[in-house]
């Protein structure tokens, strides 16, 4: 009779053992669900903030190259205005000469000018991005330290 009580005490153990394993498994399941429903969330706010950092930079950049534009539109009917008011040949080429070359000048620092926003725009949209991923590189870090 002893032998099978020991033998339902052993069972017992057992039982109790797979209910406290099966219990650690389960709080760590509901960890790491925790661990990635965190991760999740943060780089939903880091698109966010990505998104809206490109958005209002292509706002800026949509906005100057419509400036731009009016600007160069006034500058050709300008252009015809004059030209049409020329009596001699040479005086419309000489017109037509000074306005190439003012557009050239015009067109270059507008180019500068958008070149700026569009870098601006790239740095400003890429950095919640670096700043997620350097964030993650130091609890990666902090990780393998303990």
């Amino acid at each position: 009779m002893n032998n099978k009580k020991t033998r339902m005490d052993t069972a017992a153990d057992m039982q109790v053992e797979a209910q406290d394993f099966a219990q650690k498994s389960v709080d760590q399941a509901q960890k790491a669900f925790e661990k990635v429903t965190d991760a999740a969330h943060d780089n939903a706010q880091v698109l966010e903030a990505a998104t809206s950092a490109y958005n209002s930079g292509v706002v800026d950049l949509h906005k100057k190259a419509m400036e731009f534009t009016q600007k160069n539109m006034e500058q050709a009917f300008a252009f015809s205005r004059s030209l049409f008011s020329v009596k001699e040949f040479n005086e419309a080429i000489s017109l037509q000469q000074s306005f190439v070359k003012e557009q050239a000048e015009v067109l270059k620092s507008q180019a500068t000018e958008l070149s700026e926003i569009a870098v601006r725009l790239s740095t400003e949209a890429a950095k919640p991005l670096q700043d997620s991923v350097k964030k993650s590189f130091e609890g990666f870090s902090k990780s393998f330290a303990a």
